[in-house]
């Protein structure tokens, strides 16, 4: 559905009611194996890139799916169930980034504001409990979400975007030595910047 929605971009729209219903169905069957989930709640954010506003019929029913999926955790001493969380993890951001960034292309970030509150929530949730991040790929979509958000929605998001867990985030991506990372973390950091002397 990602590479569809890449390859068709606003062309995907009159199959989006089908698509978005399987991927519900998907989330919510509990026969399902977990590792599907993450791909799955990834392509909410591909087909938002695809259709951009035209998303707005579906951003209340992902968004709460996603909130939902952000609430799962795993205990301290089950490796497998921490890896598992950390690839729901980057399905959440990696979804989170392609609405925002569709909505934004589609001129309609507005749409978004009554979630800011719960998106940023995940991602102080984010600073201060990642475990086995080895790759660093949680907090390097994290700190791309920022800048989006950022980017996205500008002084409409002072309040959440001055909070220390945003800085803390952007310091911990510069502190990785990983060059993408630390472009990403630079181009956030102007980002919020512009934001917090506006």
């Amino acid at each position: 559905v990602g590479d569809i929605s890449r390859a068709i971009e606003g062309a995907m729209k009159p199959f989006c009611d089908e698509i978005m219903s399987a991927l519900i169905e998907a989330l919510q069957n509990s026969a399902l194996h977990r590792s599907v989930k993450p791909p799955v709640l990834s392509c909410f954010g591909d087909i938002a890139l695809a259709i951009g506003a035209g998303y707005e019929s579906y951003l209340q029913v992902s968004l709460m799916m996603l909130l939902q999926a952000a609430q799962t955790r795993a205990p301290e001493d089950d490796d497998d169930l921490i890896d598992y969380v950390n690839m729901l993890r980057e399905g959440i951001l990696e979804a989170y980034t392609g609405i925002i960034q569709g909505l934004k292309d589609g001129n309609r970030t507005d749409l978004v504001l009554p979630y800011i509150d719960a998106i940023m929530g995940f991602l102080e949730m984010l600073a201060s409990d990642r475990k086995n991040d080895y790759d660093n790929e949680v907090l390097g979509k994290a700190v791309g979400l920022v800048g989006d958000i950022g980017s996205s929605l500008g002084g409409q998001i002072k309040e959440q975007i001055r909070q220390p867990y945003v800085m803390e985030l952007l310091k911990e991506g510069h502190a990785t030595g990983d060059a993408t990372i630390m472009d990403t973390c630079n181009w956030a950091s102007s980002v919020v910047q512009q934001i917090l002397t506006c």
